[in-house]
């Protein structure tokens, strides 16, 4: 089983290129009247902006540039194993620096939309940035608000039995996502039945993130021991909140934070950001970066 799964993963890093890409750059800076900048989290890559593309074209016109953080390194055609080393985190932040120098050099304001876990990549980027104007020129989103540590699941031993192996140090196991298993985690569904006033659709989370079948079940690979070192990685400089102006979406029902309460996950937030407009929808991690949702933190 261990091999079959890990094969089949292997296989599948190709099969939603058309989905889960690694085109990283979208319109025209020259005649754009408004500029993006995508960070996304762990596990995700650029081709996942264009979920919020129809928000953000509601909301701004077609007319609008996005550039999105982007090393081969992280490419959707690497294992996630492979993606997640000290050096390579390093070697985003610095790509994240360089690129927002080079916009806020030609462009009057630019707007940062964070993907859960990339907020902590952006900040630790923002701390080496070292451009006096960034604060008053960057606005911040971030959308599907992630906590600042993995925590340990019961389920990691079980499923280590049956698939797992160690790399790097580190335990890496794959995760079965079913509808079915969702009074486990609200992050274990596959699909969600979106519906706003007339309008109603299906989404897929491989549209989204990577996913790949095996034994008819969908599965994902992590490691929450490397995850958390990540993290440590990123945020060991970090001693203050930044004081960019930043808008943040919470999912109230996210399966990472485990059912925390409100006032515990306002605490970390305080933590890394001052100047702040806090959103709490009643949602799971992913969906809660639904249409309606992003174009309520855009406006």
């Amino acid at each position: 089983m261990r091999a079959t799964i890990r094969k089949r993963y292997i296989e599948s890093l190709g099969f939603y290129k058309h989905f889960y890409d690694d085109i990283y750059e979208y319109g025209s800076q020259k005649s754009a009247r408004k500029v993006f900048y995508f960070v996304p989290g762990i596990g995700g890559v650029p081709g996942q902006i264009r979920f919020i593309f129809p928000s953000l074209f509601n909301r701004y016109g077609v007319n609008i540039y996005v550039r999105c953080c982007y090393l081969p390194e992280f490419s959707a055609t690497e294992p996630i194993w492979e993606k997640y080393t000290v050096e390579n985190v390093d070697k985003k932040r610095d790509a994240i620096v360089e690129d927002l120098s080079d916009l806020l050099s030609a462009h009057g304001d630019v707007t940062v939309i964070a993907s859960s876990n990339g907020f902590y990549d952006f900040i630790s980027a923002y701390d080496v940035l070292n451009d006096a104007r960034a604060s008053k020129r960057l606005t911040l989103l971030w959308g599907a608000c992630a906590p600042d540590r993995f925590e340990e699941t019961p389920w990691e031993p079980f499923f280590y039995r049956m698939n797992g192996f160690v790399h790097n140090g580190h335990r890496w196991v794959a995760y079965p996502n079913h509808n079915l298993l969702k009074f486990l985690n609200p992050e274990t569904t596959t699909t969600f039945k979106w519906r706003f006033e007339s309008q109603k659709k299906t989404f897929f989370k491989i549209d989204l993130e990577s996913r790949f079948i095996c034994f008819n079940l969908y599965w994902d690979y992590v490691s929450v021991s490397c995850f958390n070192e990540m993290l440590e990685h990123m945020l060991r400089n970090v001693r203050n909140p930044i004081d960019v102006e930043t808008r943040v979406l919470v999912a109230a029902n996210d399966g990472y934070w485990k059912g925390r309460r409100e006032n515990a996950i306002m605490a970390v937030i305080d933590k890394y950001v001052s100047k702040k407009t806090v959103t709490f929808k009643n949602a799971s991690h992913l969906w809660v970066v639904a249409p309606e949702n992003v174009t309520e933190l855009l406006a």
